[in-house]
């Protein structure tokens, strides 16, 4: 199943202007022209007599000529010719008024359209993404990455991006995400009927510099803005993906389409050193215990009241706000005495941060149940101080590139 994401302009009211002499229409055009989606309700009626008197052209446009409705749906209609795979597509409007009615009007009619009846089709608002405000415009940048690569889910094989809608300013920054994650980027020309691939081109991104600050970059992903006194300190090979006032640094969009394209590849974690010396110890044990990890990640995230994910073991008091997990991989019981706990990131996504303090596999649990509770019980106080933790990571090995 492909995914079309598709920016959502204002064509499909520009394109009734040029056929029609309706100055009632372009008045309420002009007066919605500077206004942003906070402004909806107060020019809800406005809003109204819009969506009125265009929704008689576009039933006989459909009719006639479905794609001279509007830029988006002249080439999702070229698009969907093209594919040989069913599809869902992806409405994504800016923080205006205007855009956010054409997506709603477009997602209204597109099952008029033939080739789209029955096609899941799903609207988002991107918060921040205006033109007027430079400073807002790359937070609504960083939502609109953010959000494409929600909607990606790590399967960008079935995505497709059209840019044909939209602003301008967003195309090098959905250009360069499209290369960087491999999926195929479309547009048509405005005065054309030329559907226009963009073929991939043979970079290749310097992925060992978030190699080497990959905490830092976490860490800005983690608290949103991190203080740094002495700018001396950043990397010099980093600085084109931040953006600074005074001596605070964050992620810019172009930081968080390579370092979302990076942090794809990996889990995040904190070990204690009881574990780092458990797995120096019992190396044979690495990829059960990564496999474990990917499984805690996947239960915390997809059904957090599984009772696996906090197994009681008795007589045992565990540190505060640690759990263990009860688990079989590769037939071998594992248990694993962890903590988590979840924040928010300054995109909007809810992350899990995971520390992992003991473990015990095969016959630590199986021969010789009662050894292990004894051995969590008495380590326990070990690893209660997350502080000490060291942060690793774990590769998916869903790539080879990188």
């Amino acid at each position: 199943m492909k995914r079309i994401i598709n920016m959502v302009g204002t064509s499909i009211f520009e394109n009734y202007i040029k056929e029609n002499n309706d100055r009632d229409f372009l008045r309420y055009y002009e007066g919605l022209k500077n206004k942003r989606v906070k402004d909806w309700e107060e020019e809800k009626e406005r809003i109204r007599r819009l969506k009125n008197k265009i929704s008689t052209w576009i039933e006989d446009k459909i009719k006639k000529a479905p794609e001279a409705v509007s830029a988006e749906i002249k080439s999702l209609t070229k698009l969907s010719k093209e594919l040989d795979d069913d599809f869902e597509i992806f409405l994504l409007s800016s923080d205006t008024v205007l855009s956010k009615l054409a997506g709603e009007i477009l997602k209204e009619n597109l099952s008029k359209i033939k080739n789209f009846e029955n096609k899941k089709v799903e609207l988002k608002e991107i918060k921040g993404l205006q033109v007027w405000d430079r400073q807002e415009f790359n937070l609504g940048l960083s939502n609109l990455i953010t959000e494409i690569y929600r909607i990606a889910n790590e399967y960008w094989e079935n995505i497709i991006i059209n840019i044909t809608g939209g602003y301008k300013a967003t195309l090098p920054y959905l250009t360069i995400l499209a290369q960087i994650n491999r999926c195929p980027i479309y547009y048509v020309f405005e005065d054309t009927d030329a559907l226009i691939k963009i073929p991939q081109i043979p970079i290749s991104i310097n992925w060992s510099i978030f190699e080497k600050n990959e905490e830092f970059f976490f860490n800005l992903e983690k608290e949103g803005i991190e203080e740094i006194e002495d700018e001396k300190k950043i990397d010099p090979s980093i600085v084109s993906l931040l953006e600074s006032a005074d001596n605070l640094y964050s992620l810019n969009p172009l930081g968080i389409a390579l370092w979302e394209r990076y942090k794809s590849e990996y889990d995040f974690i904190y070990v204690s050193h009881e574990i780092e010396e458990y797995l120096n110890k019992n190396p044979e044990k690495k990829k059960i215990f990564e496999s474990s990890i990917f499984e805690l990640k996947r239960r915390l995230r997809e059904n957090p009241d599984n009772p696996d994910l906090n197994h009681i073991l008795k007589g045992v008091n565990l540190p505060k706000g640690f759990k263990t997990f009860k688990h079989k991989e590769e037939n071998l019981q594992v248990r694993i005495l962890y903590r988590d706990d979840r924040y928010e990131t300054r995109y909007g996504s809810e992350e899990i941060l995971l520390y992992v303090g003991l473990i015990a596999i095969g016959s630590e649990v199986h021969n010789a149940e009662s050894e292990y509770v004894e051995f969590f019980k008495r380590l326990g106080d070990r690893v209660i101080n997350i502080e000490k933790y060291k942060f690793t990571k774990i590769k998916k090995g869903r790539y080879s590139d990188v």
